[in-house]
């Protein structure tokens, strides 16, 4: 017997569970996913605890349960949201579930288990305060938080099933597919066809004649999707009100869900779905009345990802080999059984329900012209807030990825997304702008898809992610094609050779050919598709092909064969730091200083500024754990250790002579390795003394001075002379030195300080923070007094802001800087001590304007103030033109800019102004290098020079250059390597050979036995911090604040090295000299 005979019976039905709800006064209730991602992070147990206390506590005519499917929030499952006051608690823990339940009863919020945004400490008291749903227009996916999913009340009473008594009621398909047509729909499972036109010709196909089929693709294959998985999980009845409507409309009788087998979840919900469809005569013969009949089964699919493509999902179902057809005929004109068949995805069928209930007019306004509606991404990778997300068509991708994902989940920076699949293209955070629509996709090489969307940092190698969709393709492939076939095969074969370090330039060419045959050969869409990961990579990453192919390299440290020890391979100098930390775990702490030595001419000094990129690499550290503190080993060692234990040999004497200007770490460096090949150098130094960096800007509480002197005295020798006091452009010329050396090496170093182009700024106690440093740390004089305002947010901000805390005469220090202290880029521990050390930081304050003393008064006389009254200004009007204060104004941070993070955008009304004595500018450093333009080398507008990234030559043969009138500012190890290279570079320009060295990976070659150590123990172990003097110790001296770890801890330490050296060394390199162990240096 039916429930209900006519459409009218069962609109009231439906209305009066509605008017049913709307009497029956709200209760508390608990939300909570249980779908299979919330299932997976834990959510079963919490609904067990939510439904324990319920009974325990007599709860449930106070407190309700909804056990809905996906809520998208999945980075925060399992999490409950709490209504009415949709106060959501994310990653709760079982013991956190009773208080909740309680507050939940009461009318309380539990505060302190509120969502924050990662690093923030303000809670977000509603949903719609997340920052993740804010940016949101959830029409289809949002229905998932009001129902459970095998109710049907649910379903209904959230205006469920109402679309389909529209479509009852006037039984005609035509005005339904008008609607869709006009609603300009288009299909969500990726190709992007207006599903309106294909309803409306398959409605036009045989018409009463044969029989019809609608199937819904839920074979959703893509690695890292599960949208369709959700929708049928979470709000199966939206899918089957979908199906319905279609049937009408296009004249179908029969209905087939095509769902993988491992979707077990969305088979059981979608079951039970149709069974209460069912139930209420919404489905099988003479639907309530109607004469309409129509009814769906389930298919479940063996998982291949060809079955996608609906000629190969139809052969499936008919039980033959999943392969596509050729086309024509399309399956609405011949398809299931050689019927006509209709197939839509499982979003295009859940957006059906809202256009028809609300109009199409109503849908255009959502989207863009010509992409309407809502899209559903399934948000993954190294994204903060992964999850389902849904959006309208046309939004940026930057708001997806950086609104709504919340940006890297990491310190590094965003690289690129995937959309499409495996058969979709990659595309990189430069064109994050672009709008996510069919056509704009398509316009960059890439597709919709199904809707996955892999966020990549910089950690990801294009080459790699490439190669792994390749892989997974080839595998796919059903073989009909043999492009396809064997096609993608070879794809990955190429590929697979140059993560290898196998490639040549050729196999470069072949990939794009064989790329493009692919795409224009094969017959169905998933084979035309195919090459697009290695089309899209090839054309926005091709630099790190040729990374991978030229230089052996792998800038992600992904490819083993070309990376070796991540370690290593982060260093510039190219050290062996797990050479060293496996000799000091053996407790042989010479062997380890001839290894750091070997490689480092400045060891001691490395131990303490470093920037510690072999850290940043660690693979303990990059798979979740602490990095293992390699530069405090390397401290510890090279305390431990006198320089005596490393003796280089001088080659035999050149008859050439090389010049160096400059005496900082890359000039210094590229003189002792010139030196140690037996060319006689002279070193030239503007200043009094070398050191150059190390001497007038490093802060001898991080760097001691007498390490400085006492490591250049190791590195000098005989055949290096000094000359100081001789400034190029002032003493010497180019032109100068190239009539009595043989070769030339440019260091001169980036010692001008950026101004801030602000009127007054030349006024007294105003200093760049170069001239501040340098006054102090080379001549000793105390420039600081009183308060003092720092602007810029580097190394050398904080450095000149602690060195100023310690000057005699000053008050307090405050450092201003225009970003976020997350975005600072000064080194953490820095950036702590200055904080320790009462350093006051502002940040998100950008400066506007200078005061000076003499336009303070004049402007108080202007305003009628009595002089008399105004004590400070009196006192400084008589020192006529020294600064006394700065007017700022406070940003907010805006849109993302071309360096990844969010642009500081000020706000209009937020200017203060802060008393200063003193004003130091730290916003950068540039060379002082416009006088090298006058004697023939080419500058860029930085005035950096321009030269040979690989040989570092410049424009005029001979003459090399290298380090910060290079780069700009940068670190003290990335000096040091740029002298290495010169010095090779120099020494083949010398002999006549080419000044490139054909690359080769730069892998472990010497075993050292690794040490028994208990798993269990050496995993209990934390990183050791060295320990520091504390600020009341520190703060009016210049005391060296980092000590050295003790023995104990170091050892401990180097027991937490994963030795990845392992995977490339065996026990035949035992014995090997230690020549070999150093990278083939000769000592003593």
């Amino acid at each position: 017997m039916n429930a209900f005979q006519t459409v009218a019976e069962f609109k009231a039905y439906r209305k009066s569970i509605i008017e049913n709800h709307k009497k029956h006064p709200a209760k508390p209730c608990l939300v909570i996913c249980g779908g299979t991602g919330g299932q997976a992070s834990g959510s079963n147990d919490l609904i067990r605890i939510i439904k324990r206390r319920i009974l325990e506590q007599n709860l449930q005519d106070k407190l309700a349960l909804r056990i809905t499917g996906c809520l998208g929030f999945c980075e925060m499952d399992p999490f409950i949201i709490v209504e009415p006051g949709y106060n959501l608690y994310p990653k709760l823990k079982m013991v956190d579930v009773s208080r909740i339940v309680d507050a939940a009863v009461k009318g309380e919020v539990v505060e302190e288990l509120l969502y924050r945004e990662p690093g923030s400490t303000v809670k977000r008291f509603t949903e719609q305060d997340i920052p993740f749903f804010q940016g949101q227009t959830r029409i289809v996916l949002g229905q998932n938080q009001h129902l459970d999913p095998i109710r049907i009340s649910d379903y209904l009473k959230t205006g469920g099933y109402e679309a389909l008594e529209k479509a009852l009621e006037k039984p005609d398909g035509n005005w339904i597919v008008e609607e869709i047509l006009k609603s300009r729909l288009r299909g969500r499972g990726g190709a992007g066809f207006l599903t309106g036109k294909k309803w409306e010709l398959a409605r036009n196909v045989n018409k009463g004649h044969t029989p019809k089929y609608i199937i819904c693709n839920a074979d959703e294959g893509d690695p890292g999707a599960y949208m369709d998985r959700s929708m049928l999980e979470g709000n199966p009845h939206a899918v089957i009100e979908g199906m319905i409507i279609a049937s009408i409309a296009i004249g179908a009788n029969n209905g087939i869900i095509y769902v993988r087998t491992e979707y077990p979840l969305a088979i059981k919900h979608a079951s039970i779905a149709l069974r209460e469809a069912r139930r209420l005569d919404l489905l099988g013969k003479n639907i309530l009345g109607t004469g309409i009949d129509f009814d769906i089964e389930i298919f479940q699919g063996a998982g291949a990802f060809v079955c996608g493509e609906e000629t190969a999902l139809i052969k499936s179902i008919e039980g033959k080999m999943g392969e596509p057809r050729q086309r024509p005929p399309f399956p609405i004109q011949k398809g299931l059984f050689g019927h006509p068949t209709c197939i839509n995805n499982v979003e295009t069928l859940s957006n059906i329900p809202y256009i028809i209930k609300h109009g199409a007019d109503e849908y255009l306004k959502i989207g863009t012209a010509n992409n309407s509606g809502t899209k559903i991404f399934s948000l993954v990778g190294k994204i903060k807030n992964t999850g389902l997300v849904e959006v309208p068509l046309g939004t940026p991708i930057s708001t997806v990825v950086y609104d709504i994902g919340g940006g890297p989940s990491g310190s590094a920076k965003i690289k690129a997304i995937q959309t499409g699949g495996p058969s979709g293209g990659c595309i990189p955070s430069s064109m994050f702008d672009l709008p996510i629509d069919y056509d704009s996709l398509a316009k960059v090489g890439s597709i919709m898809g199904s809707g996955g969307m892999i966020v990549m940092d910089q950690n990801t190698c294009m080459v790699d992610v490439a190669k792994y969709f390749m892989n997974f393709l080839k595998d796919e492939s059903c073989g009909k094609c043999f492009t396809c076939r064997k096609g993608t095969q070879r794809l990955y074969e190429i590929l697979e050779d140059i993560t290898l370090g196998k490639g040549t330039p050729q196999h470069l060419i072949l990939l794009e050919e064989l790329a493009q045959t692919v795409k224009d050969t094969t017959m169905c869409g998933l084979g035309q598709t195919a090459a697009n990961p290695v089309l899209s990579t090839l054309r926005y990453f091709r630099d790190e092909y040729e990374r991978h192919i030229n230089d052996k390299r792998c800038d992600a440290f992904v490819c083993k064969e070309l990376t070796g020890a991540p370690c290593q391979a982060a260093c510039p100098v190219d050290t062996e730091p797990w050479h060293y930390v496996a000799l000091v775990e053996k407790g042989e702490y010479e062997e380890a200083y001839r290894v750091i030595r070997s490689a480092n001419p400045f060891p001691s000094v490395s131990s303490r500024v470093c920037d510690r990129k072999c850290e940043s690499r660690c693979n303990l550290g990059i798979s979740g754990g602490e990095a293992v503190g390699i530069r405090a080993i390397k401290r510890f060692v090279t305390d431990r250790i006198d320089s005596s234990a490393y003796k280089p040999k001088l080659g035999r004497k050149k008859k050439q002579k090389v010049a160096v200007v400059g005496a900082g770490p890359a000039g210094l460096t590229a003189a002792h390795c010139l030196s140690l090949l037996g060319y006689g150098v002279t070193v030239f130094e503007a200043e009094d003394r070398p050191g150059g960096m190390l001497s007038c800007s490093l802060p001898s509480y991080r760097l001691p001075k007498n390490i400085v002197e006492k490591e250049i005295k190791t590195i000098l020798n005989k055949n290096i002379k000094m000359e100081y006091g001789r400034a190029l452009g002032k003493d010497l010329t180019i032109q100068d030195l190239r009539q009595k050396f043989s070769a030339i090496f440019l260091s001169i170093g980036a010692h001008e300080s950026w101004p801030l182009n602000l009127e007054n700024e030349d006024v007294e106690g105003v200093f760049p923070s170069i001239q501040f440093l340098k006054a102090f740390n080379m001549r000793g004089e105390e420039l600081a007094r009183g308060h003092v305002g720092v602007i810029g947010g580097g190394n050398s901000a904080v450095d000149a802001a602690r060195v100023a805390l310690r000057q005699k005469e000053v008050i307090s220090v405050s450092l201003l800087y225009r970003r976020t202290r997350e975005e600072m880029p000064a080194y953490e521990e820095e950036i702590d001590a200055a904080l320790e050390e009462g350093v006051r930081i502002e940040t998100l304050i950008s400066p506007v304007k200078i005061h000076v003393r003499q336009e303070e008064i004049e402007a108080a006389i202007r305003e009628g103030v009595e002089l008399e009254t105004l004590v400070t200004p009196i006192k400084i009007y008589s020192k006529e033109g020294r600064v006394v204060g700065i007017e700022c104004i406070k940003n907010r941070l805006g849109e993302i800019d071309a360096s990844g993070r969010r642009k500081p955008t000020p706000i209009p009304g937020s200017e203060f102004r802060l008393e200063l004595d003193t004003l130091i500018v730290a916003i950068g450093e540039k060379p002082k290098s416009e006088f090298l333009a006058h004697m023939g080398l080419e500058i860029d507008k930085g005035g950096r020079i321009k030269i040979n990234r690989k040989t570092l030559e410049t424009s005029m043969k001979g003459v090399f250059a290298g380090g910060d009138l290079v780069t700009g500012p940068n670190t003290v190890i990335d000096a040091i390597a740029a002298g290495k290279k010169a010095a090779q570079s120099i020494d083949r320009f010398l002999q006549n050979k080419p000044l490139t060295i054909p690359a080769t990976p730069k892998l472990p070659s010497v075993f050292i036995e690794p040490t028994a150590v208990d798993e269990t123990a050496a995993q209990a172990l934390r990183r050791v911090e060295p320990a520091v003097l504390p600020p009341s110790a520190r703060i009016k001296n210049f005391r060296e604040v980092t000590m050295a770890l003790p023995e104990e801890q170091a050892r401990a330490e180097c027991r937490r090295c994963l030795r990845c050296d392992l995977a490339f060394t065996s026990e035949q390199t035992i014995g090997q000299p230690m020549a070999a162990a150093t990278g083939g240096v000769q000592h003593d």
